[in-house]
């Protein structure tokens, strides 16, 4: 009987990973609930591990992407020309931060709303309408975890874009609102996918958008840092898993499993972490009094650039 729960666990666990974010978000807030305030040790062996096992290695697939996405279309692929397209877009939205910070910011929110609405509406047809329910959904995401942890954020936003003002003021104003806002742009949300639905039906997979309702239900119940990287990673990055999967799986070719790309991820993903604790060791051993969190970020927001760029060509491609 136990082994038979086991299996049938271990079953539902490979084709719904996401049951084990949800299972972690629970004790997380379960351990808040009964015994007090998340330790900051805690919150940072979870977001590392989050980042480290599928956060980091969802990215570093995407050479791969771009291999398959040029051998499909019967063209060269040249892993030279990819690096350096993908560094020099790092590069060019590296200065975009320097001189416009706020702008970047701006543009770095846009593109985060719209690679979350494209991931949790994977199957949405092409078109202006469900693009545009992409667009609202994925920035509902995004403001509802930014909003909801509104006094952790501030310090932080203002750190990142130099304390501009006006920027400061409009986020002040968003804040003090939260709850008018959040509740008005879910209205709009389920207005325009109505509409859309309309326009275009597709089947909407209920089950999946109640599992990801939970997965916001517990971010609001916990700090910003895990809240995030309870969606981003225990959600989104496995999300992304499944649509590559999906994606690199031919007729002919050895089963594809999700397993298999993890393993081909390692070769990057390791380098990237290394460079991370790298930085990180300089920092406390030289400059341990400079804040490293406004470039730690623009750092980020660089890296996801190139990487929604190759999950949007991939997301048309499987249409």
């Amino acid at each position: 009987m136990i082994t038979h729960l086991l299996t049938k666990l271990g079953y539902y666990i490979q084709r719904t990973p996401t049951g084990l974010t949800i299972l972690a978000g629970i004790l997380l807030a379960c351990y808040q609930y009964w015994v007090g305030p998340l330790p900051v040790l805690l919150q940072l062996i979870f977001c590392i591990s989050l980042l480290l096992l599928v956060g980091i290695p969802h990215g570093a697939l995407d050479h791969l992407i771009e291999q398959e996405r040029t051998l499909r279309q019967a063209q060269p692929f040249s892993l030279a020309r990819f690096i350096t397209k993908y560094v020099l877009m790092i590069a060019i939205y590296g200065l975009a931060w320097l001189f416009f910070p706020v702008l970047s910011l701006t543009v770095f929110l846009l593109i985060s709303a719209w690679h979350f609405g494209e991931t949790d509406l994977e199957n949405a047809p092409d078109d202006r309408y469900w693009s545009l329910i992409r667009l609202v959904a994925g920035g509902f995401v995004l403001a509802f975890i930014l909003l909801t942890h509104a006094a952790e954020v501030t310090p932080i936003l203002s750190r990142i874009i130099q304390n501009d003002p006006q920027a400061m003021k409009l986020w002040a104003e968003a804040a003090s609102q939260a709850g008018a806002l959040l509740r008005g742009w879910a209205t709009l949300a389920v207005v325009l996918a109505m509409l859309a639905l309309g326009h275009r039906p597709m089947r909407l997979n209920g089950w999946r958008l109640a599992r990801l309702g939970t997965v916001l239900l517990l971010t609001y119940m916990l700090p910003l840092l895990p809240a995030f990287m309870l969606y981003f990673g225990g959600w989104h990055s496995l999300s992304s898993f499944g649509i590559i999967q999906s994606y690199m799986q031919r007729p002919g070719r050895p089963s594809q499993t999700i397993w298999k790309l993890w393993r081909q991820s390692i070769p990057l993903t390791i380098l990237a972490f290394g460079f991370l604790m790298a930085g990180a060791g300089i920092w406390h051993s030289y400059t341990p009094l400079f804040d490293p969190l406004p470039y730690l970020f623009i750092l980020l927001s660089t890296i996801t650039l190139p990487h929604i760029q190759v999950m949007h060509q991939l997301d048309l491609l499987r249409k």
